[in-house]
């Protein structure tokens, strides 16, 4: 079922160059979209946009066309209804935490929604299980990693129970570490069946999971396909500055090298089974010119 769709979208701020032209885009229930491209390519402009934070909490010079949820222009939707559904984490976690505690923290959300009190003990419970932060319930987040930060921020929006997630590089900020824990955390999102369009940098754990890649240039859509697909436009990737994962890179290095890839790998999995294949059809290749083989 379509969730989220754009047409026809054209987007300018008052005072910078930051803009989307003529966006056309919708989104399924369930799927897992990542947004790429170069810096001021427009992709945290489109996570407001599709969010609902553009028009209602920044206020535009230009917004043309329309964007929907579930349904509903955005424009004529109260914001207060549109976090019921949307939950957004930006990219630092500090500016989203404010509780003294980590509990405190959570359930704030669900306390302005008017929750009543049981339903809220059970959601944060969950949630914290979900998170894996059960045993720093009545802990201080400000003192927390930067991995454990974004965890609680991420658990803050995830008990209101959003149906649709906007997520904008939420690792940028962390070590190798704290980006594994927020990672190994939306790998289980996956399983939840939300909507996911993030953001990220930090491609190489996320590409095997996501069902789309869209990638922006000069804020307009220049490639919406599957992963595999995307990679394997080699120009395009270099084109837009995209790092791709090292086992796509790796991929590109044996192609140059005029091994016969059928299909592009994005897992290591993926690639070492297709060596495997190619190296049984050398294989079998050999015994033929040798006459073992009819």
């Amino acid at each position: 079922m379509e969730v989220i769709k754009a047409e026809d979208l054209t987007v300018e701020y008052y005072s910078s160059h930051f803009f989307l032209k003529d966006v056309n885009l919708s989104f399924k229930e369930g799927e897992i979209v990542l947004l790429t491209g170069p810096s001021a390519s427009g992709k945290t402009m489109l996570l407001y946009c599709l969010s609902g934070i553009i028009p209602h909490c920044i206020n535009v010079k230009t917004y043309e066309g329309v964007v929907r949820i579930n349904g509903s222009d955005v424009r004529k939707t109260k914001f207060a209804d549109i976090t019921k559904v949307c939950g957004y984490v930006l990219q630092n976690p500090t500016s989203q935490i404010f509780g003294m505690t980590v509990q405190e923290d959570m359930v704030f959300g669900l306390e302005n929604f008017g929750i009543e009190r049981d339903e809220i003990q059970k959601r944060l419970d969950e949630t914290l299980r979900f998170i894996n932060l059960e045993k720093y319930r009545e802990a201080n987040p400000f003192l927390l990693s930067g991995g454990e930060k974004q965890r609680v921020a991420i658990g803050s929006m995830l008990v209101t129970r959003p149906r649709i997630i906007f997520l904008d590089e939420p690792t940028s900020n962390l070590d190798p570490r704290g980006t594994k824990e927020v990672l190994s955390l939306l790998e289980k999102l996956k399983e939840t069946k939300k909507t996911i369009i993030l953001v990220e940098r930090k491609i190489e754990h996320i590409v095997p999971f996501v069902d789309r890649v869209i990638a922006l240039d000069n804020g307009k859509i220049v490639s919406d396909s599957e992963p595999r697909k995307f990679f394997a436009d080699q120009d395009l990737v270099e084109k837009l500055g995209v790092n791709p994962p090292q086992v796509i890179r790796l991929a590109y290095k044996l192609i140059e090298q005029g091994i016969n890839i059928r299909d592009l790998p994005i897992s290591v999995q993926e690639l070492y089974s297709m060596l495997l294949e190619q190296r049984g059809r050398l294989n079998a290749k050999n015994h033929r010119d040798k006459g073992c083989l009819v």
